[in-house]
């Protein structure tokens, strides 16, 4: 299971103004990047203030659990960006290249729908909170909304970034995936047209000369 490597390259001149979404997908993940380290930083310091000096605090799991939220739903579209959703490729690794194009556009299509759907309903849910105020049952009692927002932010910016790779899909290479392993199949990994031709004379150049 692993995500596949979409060469952007290629990209026709008029789909470049479509690289805005990538931009921000890809601050999402350095603000989630910060929330990690804060969260680290945070469970660290009530280790210390707890088991140490004995005090421990009252806000630090309430902080580091919201953070927490927010920088899974905020890296969602950096990783759809990057092909690093799971998903099941053994019959995708060996499917022909039209096939892999029609059912790279059919994931597209179903997570852009599934965020709409999770878009709308987080956002119905979002506004019943901050109208009745809802407040979560923890310490610090922080309200609903705070840990419900992420939800709407997150899964728009996946339904952006799922509707702008499938426009541009059409216009790059074709999905590669590999059976083999978690990673990608490189071009890397192949040998070039010349070295595949080479290949014959070398055996038989190797064959032919003498043992010295």
């Amino acid at each position: 299971m692993h995500g596949c490597a979409v060469n952007t390259t290629s990209e026709r001149p008029s789909l470049l103004w479509l690289n805005w979404v990538d931009r921000l997908a890809a601050l999402c993940g350095r603000v989630g990047d910060v929330m990690l380290i804060s969260i680290a930083l945070m469970l660290t310091y009530e280790v210390v203030a707890r088991y140490l000096f004995l005090a421990p605090t009252e806000w630090t799991q309430d902080v580091a659990v919201t953070l927490q939220i927010w920088f899974t739903y905020l890296g969602m579209a950096l990783v759809l960006r990057n092909r690093q959703m799971i998903r099941i490729s053994a019959f995708l690794a060996i499917a022909p290249a039209k096939a892999r194009y029609v059912l790279e556009g059919v994931a597209l299509v179903v997570i852009g729908a599934f965020s709409v759907v999770a878009t709308v309903k987080g956002y119905d849910m979002l506004i019943d909170s901050i109208n009745l105020d809802r407040r979560q049952p923890t310490m610090m009692a922080l309200p609903n909304w705070i840990a419900e927002l992420p939800l709407v932010v997150g899964f728009a910016l996946l339904f952006l970034q799922s509707l702008v790779d499938l426009i541009r899909l059409p216009f790059g290479p074709a999905p590669t995936f590999s059976a083999g392993g978690e990673h990608d199949v490189e071009d890397s990994d192949y040998p070039d047209a010349s070295d595949v031709a080479d290949a014959p004379v070398a055996a038989d150049a190797a064959v032919a000369a003498p043992d010295k």
